[in-house]
């Protein structure tokens, strides 16, 4: 007898499913409107923040003057070591299909850490392979 009470007829199952689709689609159109609404109420906002009468960005820059290398402090000759980074990067450039300028070269510091002692254990912590 519990059996007959559970079951429900198929029309009343289709109803309720029915009007369950019809409530979500409902909910997510209308949230789809309300971002749209959202989006163009902000798109509104930043065209009236910026000025209308705009001028053109001139057609061409002036291009710098080359960078000279600057004599090594150590009072070497490094037209040999920057020579060899510029054909590196044109290595590079070549496999890359691309185009690429050394502007300048720049020791690397002189020899002192940039992180403390601390830091530097930290990221070799983190870092380090499994």
């Amino acid at each position: 007898m519990l059996a007959l009470k559970m079951q429900m007829e198929m029309s009343y199952v289709f109803a309720v499913v029915i009007t369950g689709l019809v409530v979500v689609f409902l909910g997510l159109i209308l949230l789809i409107l309300f971002i749209k609404l959202i989006g163009w109420i902000f798109e509104k906002i930043d065209s009236s923040k910026k000025p209308k009468d705009t001028a053109p960005p001139p057609e061409s820059k002036p291009k710098p003057a080359p960078v000279q290398a600057a004599a090594s402090p150590s009072g070497t000759d490094d037209t040999e070591v920057i020579a060899v980074i510029a054909a590196a990067v044109a290595a590079m450039a070549e496999a890359d299909g691309t185009v690429y300028r050394v502007k300048s070269v720049k020791a690397a510091g002189t020899g002192q850490p940039s992180r403390s002692a601390w830091a530097a254990a930290g990221l070799r912590e983190t870092t380090n392979p499994f």
